[in-house]
């Protein structure tokens, strides 16, 4: 049982640096000097990899 116990406050350690990085990931993007690559359906910064859907 003691295993469950650091498995589960390990996971909630993750899921908190999960969550900071996906915020710093989001302002990176935000503020990204985009340059995209595009096929028919995306487009895709080669900087910062966000992806946009073209068939909108």
């Amino acid at each position: 049982m003691n295993r469950v116990i650091q498995i589960k406050e390990e996971m909630k350690q993750l899921e908190t640096q999960l969550e900071q990085l996906k915020k710093e990931l989001n302002l990176l993007q935000t503020n990204c000097d985009h340059e995209f690559k595009t096929n028919n359906y995306i487009q895709e910064c080669t900087k910062c990899h966000l992806i946009e859907s073209l068939n909108w």
